[in-house]
């Protein structure tokens, strides 16, 4: 079972390689650090140390995939801003969805809704493979 010291050292190691992976810009910036208190938040009380072992290497991947993303600023840079924007976007539209006012079509509002879905998949599907721990 990992200690607390452990836990929470991975969690500000996370922060800071969040924050060096999208470059230090503002907006995203606060994205990841809020999903990652989320993340810690929602595992907070798991007392399985078969689970804590998962979430543990699910942690450190995603570290050292966010300080690949800061030190290359390729395709890794990239993912990670656009999880930033998916999340912006899909927070927006919670408040007021696409636009403002007016009625989408069915059409355009089933392919707004089936986009979302593949995108959620989409990032399930490279958590699982990869072992990492985005939202």
């Amino acid at each position: 079972m990992r200690s607390k010291a452990e836990i929470l050292s991975l969690y500000r190691t996370l922060v800071r390689a969040g924050d060096a992976s999208v470059l230090h810009s503002r907006p995203a910036v606060y994205d990841v650090r809020r999903r990652l208190r989320q993340a810690f938040e929602e595992y907070r009380y798991v007392d399985d140390e078969k689970e804590q072992e998962d979430l543990f290497e699910r942690g450190k991947n995603t570290e050292k995939l966010f300080k690949i993303a800061a030190r290359r600023g390729g395709p890794e840079h990239k993912s990670i801003v656009n999880l930033c924007e998916m999340a912006f976007l899909d927070k927006l539209y919670a408040r007021r969805p696409p636009y403002g006012n007016r009625r989408m079509k069915q059409y355009e509002n089933q392919l707004h809704k089936e986009s979302m879905n593949m995108y959620k998949r989409t990032l399930k599907m490279a958590n699982d493979e990869l072992r990492l721990g985005l939202r």
